[in-house]
């Protein structure tokens, strides 16, 4: 299929025509003596007009190729197999705990980073919270743009600390409330107890449950939180208080349909998501755009040597009279 991605240029094809063969020339003559025409053996015929033929053609190629003409395929909308999920993470500071080697956040983080790339065909959100929650990602099947997010999130991504497990869920939710997916998953990972935020995550599991979107919780740490302390330029390690709340995690995927996890080292939390990726697919129709082949440079070639051709017949093969 050929297109034109600056087509206006086209409007410059009938001003060639007419300047070069339409418009009259005044007459002249630049001879001083009328006989001379006479015995010249010159006659004015239809091949005199070639050279302004050729001349015209060359110039309205390379205003084609101003126009640039593009050859693509069809980007008839096709079927693929995928599902919806948000990916939702806990950024707060007890994520720090280096009972995860280095930590738990870079464990989180890179287990997400190997989950999504097993995910090719999913249309997938990345959300991150503390005491609120944003979206860092929308829905998206370009996963690169994700996987450079997931280097960037750190515990200071979210300026108000705590965990505000309802607003996460919220966000999540937001994220997947146009989509039309008849398969919509939310994955919340966390290490603690829903300790901030306006949103409840029990009136944000109601939600969940009434849009159909099912919550897979992850619980990650060991029983203990190890923080580590900078003081006088020297890392200290300090023993957080609090925790993860299982029965809150339970029932928020129990009441969505989904499956609660608890993923007590960094292994457990890879066999985690190794059995999430085993999630039921679903099929939805999406756009596939293909690249374009530029063929100006085609228009260019044959442009030039079209004009320097006309150019050689006026000038220089027809003799012409003006």
């Amino acid at each position: 299929m050929l297109r034109l991605a600056s087509w206006y240029y086209l409007l410059l094809i009938p001003v060639i025509v007419y300047l070069l063969l339409i418009r009259k020339r005044k007459s002249a003559l630049k001879f001083s003596c009328v006989k001379i025409l006479e015995h010249g053996g010159m006659k004015k015929t239809i091949k005199h007009k070639i050279g302004k033929l050729v001349t015209a053609a060359g110039l309205i190629l390379l205003v084609i190729a101003l126009a640039r003409p593009q050859l693509m395929e069809s980007n008839a909308p096709v079927q693929e197999s995928g599902i919806d999920i948000a990916v939702v993470l806990d950024v707060s500071g007890s994520m720090q705990s280096v009972d995860f080697e280095p930590s738990r956040l870079a464990v989180a983080l890179d287990t997400i980073d190997n989950f999504i790339r097993q995910r090719p065909q999913d249309r997938i959100s990345f959300v991150i919270f503390a005491g609120t929650a944003y979206t860092r990602i929308p829905l998206t099947l370009d996963h690169n743009i994700i996987r450079e997010s997931l280097k960037e999130v750190s515990t200071d991504s979210v300026n108000e600390d705590g965990t505000a497990i309802g607003m996460a869920i919220s966000v999540g939710l937001n994220r997947l409330k146009k989509s039309d997916a008849s398969s919509k998953v939310i994955l919340l990972v966390t290490d603690g107890d829903n300790n901030a935020g306006a949103i409840s995550p029990e009136a944000a599991t109601d939600l969940a449950k009434e849009t159909g979107v099912k919550i897979y919780t992850i619980g990650v740490g060991s029983d203990k939180t190890i923080i580590p302390v900078k003081v006088f330029g020297q890392t200290r390690y300090q023993q957080a208080e609090g925790g993860l709340n299982e029965e809150l995690l339970k029932y928020i995927a129990d009441t969505t349909g989904g499956q609660y996890y608890r993923a007590r080292d960094p292994k457990a939390l890879t066999a985690v998501f190794n059995n999430i990726n085993q999630l039921e697919k679903t099929e939805f129709e999406q756009d596939h755009f293909k690249q374009y082949t530029e063929l100006a440079f085609l228009f260019i070639k044959m442009g030039l040597l079209l004009l320097l051709a006309g150019i050689f017949l006026d000038r220089c093969y027809f003799v012409q009279i003006p």
